[in-house]
């Protein structure tokens, strides 16, 4: 039986990429797209469900999406949560109504759509769900901490519902991929999405970061065909995957890697430099 994916965002980016390497593979894909007219020839096809879907969207409108969403196949194997956007800057130029529409996209929205499907996925008794996170995180960078603040937040989500959801046969992974050539960038240049200027930042690390982002969009070194064929290759035990462990997290890009050895080295560093600091604080029984 081909494996059903559900891949939000899946018009354009890894999404886009994703659900072609899928449809290469036999399996089916359900595109949920905010704007259905945008979605590339390319996944027109009869392994293709284009189903109207808004990130917006109340708990009850997703719970109504969910249950049209599964009839279009039947069911859903493996549910990608992996649109969403970037809204940058220092974290003083950012603004309370911007700073929630981020989280409110980010991270709320996942966590409607997630629980929307798990009654379904439990019924099932199989399914994975894959949330898309970033080497934003595992660390935080200058005019990125907003965007970050989100990642981070997927990534606690991600890691309690693993083995919440283990019980009932259920997956659930942390997808981070590093700096991929894609138009992930094109928002933040075009100004959409960046916060407003402030010229006490100028010559800081706060805006030499903003001026990177148009230098850098294009420049990235991941592959985002070869990054969806890891995914792929995780979810079918398939590949550079086959017989692997399959861990909570699935780094994508040399940049996620070394980042991720970085920090690991640095968490030690810093259990080691406070040791006496932090055994103190114990009660010390008698």
């Amino acid at each position: 039986m081909p494996r059903v994916w559900h891949i939000s965002g899946a018009n354009t980016g890894f999404g886009l990429e994703l659900a072609l390497k899928a449809l290469a593979e036999g399996d089916r894909v359900i595109a949920a797209v905010r704007t259905p007219s945008r979605v590339p020839d390319s996944l027109r096809n009869d392994g293709v469900r284009i189903i109207q879907f808004d990130l917006t969207w109340t708990q009850e409108q997703m719970n109504e999406y969910s249950q049209k969403a599964i009839t279009a196949f039947g069911k859903i194997d493996v549910l990608v949560n992996n649109a969403g956007y970037s809204y940058m800057g220092a974290i003083e130029e950012s603004e309370d109504t911007a700073v929630k529409a981020q989280f409110d996209t980010n991270v709320f929205a996942q966590l409607r759509l997630i629980r929307a499907f798990l009654p379904a996925l439990r019924d099932q008794g199989s399914g994975t769900i894959l949330n898309f996170s970033s080497i934003g995180g595992l660390r935080s960078y200058p005019s990125n901490g907003i965007y970050c603040a989100t990642k981070f937040a997927l990534e606690g989500i991600t890691e309690a519902l693993a083995a919440e959801i283990a019980p009932f046969g259920l997956k659930a992974a942390i997808i981070e991929p590093g700096y991929f050539r894609t138009s992930f960038l094109s928002s933040v240049i075009s100004g959409a999405n960046i916060a407003p200027h402030l010229s006490v930042y100028e010559g800081t690390v706060a805006h030499e970061a903003r001026k990177a982002f148009e230098k850098f969009d294009g420049n990235q070194r991941g592959d985002p065909k070869e990054g969806v064929k890891r995914i792929w290759e995780y979810v079918a035990d398939e590949g550079l995957l086959k017989g692997r462990e399959k861990l909570l997290r699935l780094p994508l890009g040399s940049d996620t890697g070394f980042t991720m050895r970085d920090l690991a080295r640095e968490m030690n560093e810093t259990a080691d430099v406070y040791e006496e600091v932090w055994r103190s604080t114990d009660i010390q029984e008698v």
